[in-house]
C-alpha cells in the first residue's frame, strides 16, 4: 500500500515471533511499517492509521486481509496463530462493513489484537464496539499493565489471551519484589484467563526471570521479527530453550 503525505510511504511487514515457554512457535503478530520511498524513514503507523481517510484505512485492512489468506495453508498445517491489531478505527470498519468481517472469520486461525487504549475499554462487556469484536473473535490483549485501562474488560472473560506490557514488565522486574508480585499478578489473571503472554524478553536474563513461572507465551527481542519471506524460519526451535 502506497500513501502520499509531503512523501510517499510504503507499507510493509514483519512477523514478530510468540513462544510457548518450550520453543515452540505459538503466534505471529503481523507488524506493519510505513517506509519512506527515499529515506527510509519509518512513520509510527498508530500515527499513519490517524492520518489516513476511512477507504484508505479499508484498504489497509483489505490488504492484511488479503496477505493472511496467501499464508492460510501455512499458518493451519502448522498450527500458528496469526495476530492482527485491531484499533479504533479499524475496529469501526470491521463492524460497519460486514464483508471485512466475514473475510477475517473465514480464517479461523487470525486472532484480533486490542489495546488498552481502545476507547472506553474499562467499560468491558458494556462497550458495545468491543463486545460485538469480541463476538466475532478471539482477542488477545495487548499491553496489560500499560496504565491505560483497568481489569473489568479481563474479569468479563473477554481474551483468550492476555500479554503484558514489555514496561511494565521491566519495572516490575526492576522492582525488589518482583519473585512475590509476577506470581500473585499470574494467579489472579489465570482466574479469568488461561493464557499469559509476556513481553519485553530481551535479554536472557529476562527469559531466565520467567521461565519457571505459569506463563503461557514468551516474546521479545530475543527473537526479532522476520521478513514474511523467512516464515519458516521461525518454526525452528531457538536456541535460547535448548
Amino acid at each position: 500500500m502506497r500513501i502520499q503525505f509531503d512523501a510517499a510511504f510504503n507499507s510493509s511487514y514483519l512477523c514478530q515471533p510468540i513462544y510457548s515457554r518450550g520453543g515452540e512457535l505459538l503466534a505471529v503478530e503481523l507488524i506493519c511499517r510505513f517506509v519512506n520511498t527515499d529515506s527510509k524513514l519509518v512513520m509510527p503507523t498508530e500515527l499513519v492509521l490517524n492520518l489516513l481517510s476511512s477507504q484508505q484505512r479499508y484498504t489497509f485492512l483489505q490488504e492484511q486481509i488479503a496477505w493472511a489468506t496467501q499464508q492460510a495453508a501455512w499458518f493451519e498445517s502448522n498450527k500458528v496463530s496469526l495476530n492482527i491489531t485491531i484499533e479504533d478505527k479499524l475496529a469501526n470498519l470491521v463492524i460497519e462493513y460486514p464483508e471485512l468481517k466475514e473475510a477475517l472469520k473465514a480464517l479461523p486461525f487470525v486472532n484480533v489484537n486490542v489495546s488498552e487504549s481502545f476507547p472506553e475499554f474499562s467499560l468491558g462487556r458494556k462497550n458495545k464496539r468491543l463486545t460485538e469484536i469480541n463476538q466475532s473473535f478471539s482477542l488477545w490483549l495487548e499491553g496489560f499493565g500499560s496504565g491505560n485501562g483497568n481489569m473489568a474488560p479481563i474479569f468479563d472473560g473477554m481474551f483468550s489471551w492476555v500479554k503484558l506490557d514489555k514496561n511494565f514488565f521491566w519495572r516490575l522486574y526492576a522492582g525488589e519484589n518482583f519473585a512475590v508480585i509476577l506470581p500473585s499478578l499470574l494467579r489472579n489473571v489465570h482466574r479469568f484467563c488461561r493464557n499469559v503472554v509476556i513481553d519485553g524478553l530481551d535479554t536472557a536474563e529476562y527469559l531466565s526471570a520467567v521461565y519457571d513461572t505459569d506463563i503461557q507465551g514468551v516474546k521479545g527481542l530475543l527473537w526479532p521479527g522476520v521478513e514474511p519471506a523467512l516464515l519458516d524460519s521461525l518454526l525452528a526451535r531457538p536456541p535460547e530453550f535448548h
